[in-house]
Order: structure tokens, then sequence, then C-alpha cells
């Protein structure tokens, strides 16, 4: 079977992984292909929130200010409340000069699936970069005599449906059911929550004027903990202020429950209205389960592969640390892979890269999101101390904040960025550029 082409990065998965890897290699001109398995982008009801460690990442990949026209850049704070609206405590993000000075300045809120479709519009200006959906990934093998490595994808459902597509290196960004990772026999370490499914929900209902609530609010309940929050756009994808607000309300039932789409969105209408206090006027445009983990790869690289966003690191979404640290591998494997396919630094640098992205989850990420679910649903003793000691420090120790926002550094030690003055050679298999950016379904 011949290659159908050659490039110098072959990424797997279209999510904002993936292709924020992807705008990172077209600023260098490094021929890069995306392979996606889905026809079109997700319109998933999924990660929302980005955590200002982001923003200066954001900035430097040159997307920040078309991310900050459409999403909502939260200045005034995040609340957690008990179930009957109840203020327990506050922290407040403050604003750009608050950033500067090392503290919160703001928190971006922006669906998944909008985020996604911006940065493939701004992929648009890379030539050298190619996206192409409808691509299963069903085999990867590492050719160390060639210094490549050789994919396999699927098309469609027909039995000559293979294509044949060769890198010098692969990024599996291909969630945490990544198919990368298991072709490789990586084990996928750790735990799933095994005592609920969350369900997340896009809700059209204006929450700061019938209830109070800032953009982003924490319910703290042993049975009835949730998330609410505001998604950035109003109904129907509408910029905001142009009609009814569209907020996410996240919450978890057990996960034995009926599963069809019917009863899951029967049941969202009951459980949502638990948590509004005001009009009762609501409406539910999407309802969807989803599994939560606490997991991370075995290892993150194999020969020349690696992995990246949850394909190598899951962990439940309270406080939005899952896409954040996924945007942090992003820019870190993009600015890896800068350095050794153009800069011709040694490809140790990739192996370094890859230790630390899996290091700082670990010993981070992983660490500060357990904390962050335990806060809103556990109600052990210490667990029940270690809230009001937050709370309370909240209240009273005005550089707790700023403490917060510094622990968050703490998810990207090294950036891997091109030393300044450093020489950019011209890539291999250069001829292979496409001039403008395909988005087919093959």
């Amino acid at each position: 079977m011949a290659i159908e082409s050659k490039k110098s990065v072959i990424i797997v998965g279209a999510g904002p992984v993936g292709l924020l890897t992807a705008l990172r290699l077209g600023q260098a001109s490094i021929p890069t292909l995306v392979l996606e398995s889905h026809p079109t982008l997700l319109p998933t009801t999924r990660a929302m929130v980005y955590m200002p460690v982001i923003i200066p990442v954001l900035r430097k990949l040159g997307i920040l200010d078309t991310v900050q026209r459409h999403a909502f850049l939260n200045h005034e704070g995040a609340v957690w409340r008990d179930i009957d609206g109840n203020v327990l405590g506050k922290l407040p993000l403050g604003g750009e000069e608050k950033e500067k000075k090392g503290e919160f300045g703001g928190v971006l809120l922006i669906g998944q699936a909008r985020m996604n479709s911006l940065i493939l519009e701004e992929l648009k200006k890379y030539p050298s970069v190619e996206v192409r959906f409808g691509l299963r990934c069903v085999g990867i093998e590492n050719l160390p005599d060639r210094e490549s490595v050789k994919v396999m994808v699927h098309q469609g459902s027909q039995l000559d449906g293979d294509l044949l597509f060769e890198a010098d290196y692969v990024l599996g960004t291909d969630g945490a059911n990544s198919a990368v990772r298991r072709i490789l026999c990586i084990p996928f370490e750790g735990f799933t929550w095994p005592d609920w499914k969350m369900i997340g929900t896009d809700v059209l209902y204006d929450f700061p004027a019938e209830m109070g609530y800032t953009p982003l609010t924490f319910i703290v309940h042993p049975n009835d903990w949730a998330v609410i929050a505001y998604t950035g756009e109003d109904a129907d994808g509408k910029p905001r202020g142009a009609g009814i607000p569209q907020w996410r309300v996240a919450y978890v039932e057990p996960p034995d429950l009926p599963g069809s789409k019917e009863e899951i969105m029967k049941r969202a209408y009951e459980r949502v209205a638990t948590y509004i206090k005001g009009s009762k006027e609501f409406k539910i445009t999407r309802a969807e389960p989803y599994i939560n983990h606490q997991r991370c790869a075995a290892q993150a690289q194999k020969g020349r592969v690696l992995l990246a966003g949850d394909a190598l690191h899951s962990n439940n979404p309270i406080g939005g640390l899952g896409l954040t640290s996924g945007i942090l591998d992003a820019f870190c494997y993009g600015n890896a892979f800068t350095r050794v396919v153009k800069g011709g630094e040694a490809p140790s640098i990739l192996t370094d890269c890859a230790a630390s992205r899996l290091a700082a989850w670990q010993t981070a990420t992983n660490i500060a999101s357990v904390s962050n679910l335990k806060r809103l649903q556990s109600f052990t003793e210490d667990d029940i101390k270690a809230r009001d000691g937050f709370f309370h420090r909240l209240k009273t120790d005005p550089d707790f904040p700023k403490l917060l926002r510094k622990n968050m550094d703490k998810m990207i030690p090294e950036t891997f960025e091109v030393k300044e003055g450093a020489p950019l050679a011209t890539p291999r298999h250069s001829e292979d550029i496409v001039r403008k950016v395909e988005l087919t379904c093959s």
C-alpha cells in the first residue's frame, strides 16, 4: 500500500489540544497533518472554563484577541454557595493589571465547540497545516531505520478504506479513549470516579438577573453538588447580549440510571429546577452524560509517538483544569517540535517535554483537581475542615488569591520555547505543504 503523504508531524485528534499544537507548528511552517475520526468538529457540552495560566499562552500563540472577542472574561469572581444559594466563599478574579502582578486576571469562559471552530479558522492562515476529517486511526508503527512513524487510518465503512501516512513524529491528542495510546499498548493508570456520572446541560436562563449569580458558581452539597457557569454566548450561539443567556449546569447522578437521550433530558429538567430559585421559566437545549477520571498514561512517549491532552492525562472538570492543562501541553509540545524539527536540536527535547508534561499533571493538576472536587462534595471530617479553612482564608487573607494563582504556574514548569536568536532550518517534507488548509471529509 502506497503512502498517501509524508509530513514532519501527524497529530491524531482535532480537539483544541491537537489544533493548537498544529497552530504552533503552522506558525513555524512545519508540514503538519491533523487526522480526526469524526466527520466534523464535535458540538460538545464539556470544557468551557479556561484558567488564567493559559492567557499568556494564547497571547504567544497569537489567538488571544480572537478568543477574547468570542469568550466572556469573568472578572467578577468564582463563588461557592450552598444548595439554597447562600454564599460560602468568593475568589476575586481581578483584571489585566492584577494578572501583571501575579494575581488572577480573569477566567475565560467559552464553550469547547466554539473554541475549536476559532482555532480551525485561524489555521487557514498557515498552508503547512492540513486538517482531514473522517479518518480513524487504526494502526501505528515506529520505523527506527527510517527515523519515522507510519500511521494507518480507516475511512468510512468500506473494507478497502485504509490509508497510510508517514511522519517524523506523531502526537496523540485523541482524548481519554485515545486510539493512539491503546495501539501503543500504554496503560491508562489511575481510576474512574465510580459512584456517579456527570450530566452537562446547556440551559437558557438569566442566572444573574433572577438569582444574582456571578458567571462561575459552585454548589456545595453531598449529593446535589454542581457547577453553574455562563458559556459566553446566548441562545442559538448568538453573541452575548443578543438574546437569552446560555449557561452550563453540570451535576451528577447515579451511573446506573436509564441512559437514553429522552430519559436524561427528562431528569435534567427536574434536576436543573432544584438549582433555580427565581422564575422557573428555563429551557434546556442539550443534556449529555460523561464519565470522569483521574488517570494518566504509564508513559508519555513510545519511540517517535507522544501523547498530550486527555490522551495523556484525564481529570474531573471541577475548576477547569483539564483543558487548561491540555492547552499547556499543546504550547509546550508545539515549541519542542519547532526546536527539533525546524531548529535541528536533539530529539531528547521532545523526551524532556513529554516527561515534563506528565510530571506536571501528576504533581500539580491532578492534586488540585481532586481538591476542587472534594471541596464541593465530600463531607468527611477532614474534608469539611479543609473546606472551612479554604473559605476562611478567602475571607480573611488578602494574599490568598495571589497564592492560588501562583500555584497554577506549577502546571507549566517549562515552556520549551525556541531560544531567542536560534536559527531555524527548512523542515523535512516541506515539498508536501498544502497551499491551503483542506477541511475535507474523506
